[in-house]
Formats: C-alpha cells, sequence, structure tokens
C-alpha cells in the first residue's frame, strides 16, 4: 500500500501475512457450474481466486484489492461470491494493516449484507468481532407484538407477520406499514438508534363495511328522506286552489 493507517483496527489482533488457503475460496463454486458458460465463468472466477491469493501472499495489497474490486463489480448480481468477495477485501486491508480502508470495506458489505460473516476456518475470528462491533453501530431492532397476524412493511419490504423481530434495521427514520384484513392500515415514522431495541405495539380500527353503513347511516338517512317527502306532500295540500262555491241568494225585498 502507498499509505497505512496508524488508526485502531477493527481487527485489533496484529495483522497475518498468511494467504488463505485456494482450496476454500473455490471449491463451493465448482461443483454448481455445469453449462459450458457457467464452467467458463467458474474457471475465470478460479483464476482471479488464485490471483488474489498469490498477490496477497507476496505482499501485493494494492493488485489482490484492485481484483477483488473487479470481482465485487463483476459479479454485482451474485451474493455467494460478493459474500467472499467482501470478506476477502476486509482481510486483504487487514494484512495490509490498512485499519482505515478496512472499516470501510467492512461498512460497505455491511450495507448489502447486514448479517454477514466470515467463515472461521478460512478467516481470522478477529474479522468476524469486528462485523460485530460495526453492526452494533450500524443497526437497530424493531419488536412488534401486536395486533396479532399483521402484515409488515418497511419502506414498503414486506418483512413478514406479527409477532415479528426485525434485528438487523439499518439506523435512521424509515416508514412502517402495518397492513390486516379487515382493518384500516397503520402507517407511521419509525427511527432506529445503534444498539436499541424499539418494541410498537399498534392499534388497527376496524374498517367500516357497507352493512355498518346501513344500519348507522342509512336508517337516519331513509327516515330524514321520509319526512322531506311528506312535508312536501302536505304542503302541497296546504296550496291546493278550493274550488269556487256559489254565491247566497240575495235577501227578498222588504213588505210592501
Amino acid at each position: 500500500m502507498r499509505t497505512r493507517s496508524s488508526g485502531t483496527s477493527i481487527l485489533a489482533v496484529k495483522p497475518r501475512r498468511s494467504a488463505i488457503p485456494l482450496i476454500f475460496l473455490v471449491v463451493p463454486f465448482l461443483f454448481v457450474l455445469t453449462s459450458p458458460s457457467a464452467k467458463a465463468q467458474g474457471e475465470d472466477l478460479y483464476q482471479k481466486w488464485e490471483e488474489v491469493s498469490s498477490l496477497r501472499a507476496t505482499g501485493q495489497f494494492e493488485k489482490a484489492i484492485e481484483v477483488l474490486k473487479g470481482i465485487i463489480q463483476e459479479y454485482s448480481d451474485t451474493d455467494e461470491v460478493l459474500r467472499l468477495a467482501y470478506n476477502n477485501l476486509v482481510y486483504t486491508y487487514y494484512v495490509a494493516n490498512d485499519a482505515a480502508s478496512q472499516e470501510a470495506a467492512a461498512r460497505e458489505a455491511l450495507v448489502r449484507f447486514p448479517d454477514l460473516r466470515a467463515d472461521d476456518v478460512r478467516f481470522p475470528a478477529t474479522i468476524n468481532e469486528g462485523y460485530e462491533r460495526l453492526r452494533g453501530e450500524m443497526f437497530g431492532s424493531l419488536v412488534i407484538n401486536k395486533p396479532i397476524g399483521a402484515r409488515v412493511f418497511v419502506d414498503g419490504n414486506h418483512k413478514g407477520d406479527t409477532p415479528i423481530t426485525l434485528p438487523l434495521v439499518p439506523v435512521g427514520r424509515h416508514e412502517l406499514l402495518v397492513s390486516k384484513s379487515g382493518y384500516t392500515d397503520h402507517t407511521e415514522a419509525v427511527d432506529i438508534g445503534p444498539g436499541v431495541v424499539r418494541q410498537l405495539e399498534v392499534s388497527l380500527d376496524r374498517q367500516k363495511d357497507k352493512w355498518w353503513w346501513l344500519t348507522r347511516v342509512g336508517a337516519p338517512v331513509a327516515a330524514l328522506a321520509a319526512g322531506i317527502a311528506l312535508a312536501f306532500t302536505a304542503g302541497g295540500d296546504e296550496g291546493t286552489t278550493p274550488e269556487p262555491q256559489p254565491l247566497p241568494e240575495p235577501p227578498p225585498p222588504p213588505g210592501q
């Protein structure tokens, strides 16, 4: 590396410059690559893992990191490869004694894979200790116990049904939606703090179906309409012009 940070590494043990046995890096992928194109891709990936291992073993950390970043970009849609590439990137910074870059790489990896762990056989255990420390800074937990059987969405993503515990929610504000058939959806903004367990009990309002409207609203409206109709009918009777009556006969003349 051109420069080496003097900061404290998230992996506190003195770096070891041993390379991870290549067999542990490639065997998981060779068994699943059967088609010609997949085999070619697997061979290319094998060569890259081999190159990373060789470069790291000879202290050429910058070149090893460059190859690993290329793998991360090329295999961005393959989670298994990405997890291993990120673990190798963090490990390479570790053996290069670059604490700042190592932590930045670990944070980037945890954003993509909050539950990321390194295989203790392939990597030193202190890598997982570093991940755990960063998880405590980057994530909190959300627990929703009530109502039972409601669907929970965080930022538009369905996370499961209540009761539910979400252990790795990124720190910050999130849009929560709780939905249950027959009830009005509940939405609210929820703030998650680092390492904090946020517990919620959501209250849902029952939806007003057509029977509610008929019994609570329909009857009074019908009664009101009937009253208005009756008033118009009565008013129409009073306003009718009566038929003319004949004038009375004049009285007889006075007696002579």
